[in-house]
């Protein structure tokens, strides 16, 4: 029973703090007089236009300089591209295999080969 005790406790200053701060802001809470008939209405406050005062613009700065040496990596194989006339096919176990044409023999080879 104290956990609900204390959540209420909270919940309730949380309610009555909230207004007092400004939270809620700059319009004027009332209730209308109770209605005979329906819920009781809200009226809210006319709220003074305010200026968006937003802070001056960084300084423009220049590109940045780097820090350490710059360093390239170069690949251990070189890069070529492959051949325009190879062409890529399945091998006997379906792995993939690089066949050259007009080399029958050496295709044949491949193929069997895993």
């Amino acid at each position: 029973m104290t956990m609900v005790a204390r959540l209420t406790a909270l919940l309730l200053l949380i309610a009555i703090t909230l207004p007092a701060r400004g939270e809620q802001g700059q319009g004027v809470w009332g209730t209308a007089p109770p209605a005979t008939t329906g819920p009781a209405t809200v009226i809210y406050g006319a709220s003074v236009p305010g200026t968006l005062v937003l802070p001056p613009p960084p300084p423009m700065t220049t590109a940045p300089v780097p820090i350490g040496p710059v360093v390239t990596y170069r690949p251990l194989v070189p890069v070529v591209p492959m051949p325009a006339q190879y062409y890529v096919g399945q091998g006997l176990l379906g792995q993939p295999k690089l066949y050259v044409p007009a080399q029958p023999v050496r295709n044949f080879l491949r193929y069997l080969s895993p």
